[in-house]
């Protein structure tokens, strides 16, 4: 396990040392299928970033290009060459100073930028030596409750999986579903698993873009609608959020925007066109958690109730994920179900879950436990950025 570090002065610099960059592929419990791609593993990049004064900071960049417009291998080396570089040097305490060079170096990048944004509030967190639910507005709830995902498959391995998950204890399923060349097959899908959980869990829907158009996507809901589900997500293409904004008019399903709101900017059209009644917040999008906050503040202003989503991540960017959710009032769910589908994890975030209930500890930072054991069995690479 990694030896602790004691907490340094958080009224003094926390000068950046070095960032270390680890590409690191996890194993899944099963392969995860969801309209556009299938996933046999976890391929995540953590890292490291320690001051001169031996305070550390844990991040995570988990990329996906149908999402954050990046890939495994590009953000390795986007952290390594272009934007760890930037942080050396600086005091780790002025967080948005730091997300300012990050975007003076390069446009996009939201995975890897995400990274070293919450090495730096872990950073800080431990410093003052406290939960980094404290730097984020406070502990506005006293758990967490989840749901878990089927992933995309025939209907009666759906309808299994989503058995399997209410025996284990969960009140709500989440159904990948998005297939733009039969619909009524995606209906059958869902009301397999309508019949295998009974009338009294709920339903969420993802199709992950996969309907593409608005009339696909009319057509899907429409024939989906006798099984209620609670909230149909992301049924059209990122770009179109005018076609998100008919969807909703024309079906009055609830709808909510994933792929296609990854900036405040985006959310602020989502606002004006009223395409959608919930957006789901994913620091790997957004680019880590101080946009993810503004991003909230936006959605909370127009009235737009929001998620914390996950590229299934690993323990770290997963309990930063978790600190958001605990302290936004705004934040009615949470599909943070990383450490529940990983075979092997680098942390022990699992420890923070039961059934359908997480309650992160009050320990300083993140709060988790990295096992630099673990980190090395998996890591494909390490490297050591400093002056």
């Amino acid at each position: 396990m990694s030896t602790p570090v004691p907490p340094a002065t958080a009224s003094a610099p926390l000068t950046i040392a070095s960032v270390e960059v680890v590409p690191v592929r996890l194993p899944l419990r099963e392969p995860f299928a969801i309209a556009y791609a299938t996933y046999p593993d976890v391929p995540t990049v953590l890292v490291r970033v320690t001051t001169t004064g031996g305070a550390l900071g844990w991040g995570e960049a988990t990329p996906d290009p149908n999402v954050t417009g990046e890939t495994y291998e590009g953000v390795a080396a986007i952290l390594r060459h272009t934007l760890a570089p930037a942080l050396l040097g600086r005091d780790a305490r002025d967080r948005d100073g730091a997300r300012r060079a990050l975007d003076a170096r390069l446009e996009g990048a939201p995975a890897a930028k995400a990274a070293l944004d919450i090495a730096l509030h872990d950073i800080l967190a431990r410093a003052l030596g406290v939960p980094l639910w404290v730097l984020l507005g406070g502990r506005g709830k006293p758990h967490l409750t989840i749901s878990r995902v089927v992933g995309l498959a025939d209907p009666a391995t759906m309808a299994a999986a989503a058995a399997r998950h209410v025996a284990a204890g969960f009140a709500t399923v989440k159904v990948k579903l998005g297939d733009p060349d039969d619909p009524a097959l995606d209906a059958r899908r869902l009301a397999a698993v309508r019949e295998a959980v009974g009338p009294d869990v709920a339903i969420k829907v993802d199709a992950n873009q996969g309907w593409r158009t608005p009339g696909v996507a009319i057509a899907a809901i429409r024939a989906c609608a006798p099984i209620r589900p609670a909230y149909i997500e992301q049924p059209v293409a990122a770009w179109d959020l005018e076609g998100l904004a008919e969807v909703r008019r024309q079906t009055g399903a609830t709808i909510m925007v994933d792929e296609g709101c990854r900036s405040p900017r985006e959310m602020s059209r989502v606002a004006t066109l009223r395409a959608a009644d919930l957006v789901n917040i994913k620091l790997m999008k957004c680019g880590g958690l101080g946009p993810a906050l503004a991003l909230n503040a936006v959605a909370e202003t127009a009235g737009i109730g929001a998620q914390v989503g996950t590229m299934v991540e690993s323990s770290v960017a997963s309990a930063a994920g978790l600190h958001l959710a605990l302290a936004l009032a705004n934040v009615l769910t949470v599909e943070m179900g990383g450490p529940l589908m990983l075979a092997a994890d680098v942390a022990d975030a699992a420890s923070w879950y039961h059934r359908d209930r997480i309650t992160p500890p009050d320990r300083p930072g993140l709060g988790v436990a990295v096992d630099e054991a673990a980190v090395r069995q998996f890591a494909e690479a390490w490297w050591l950025v400093e002056r």
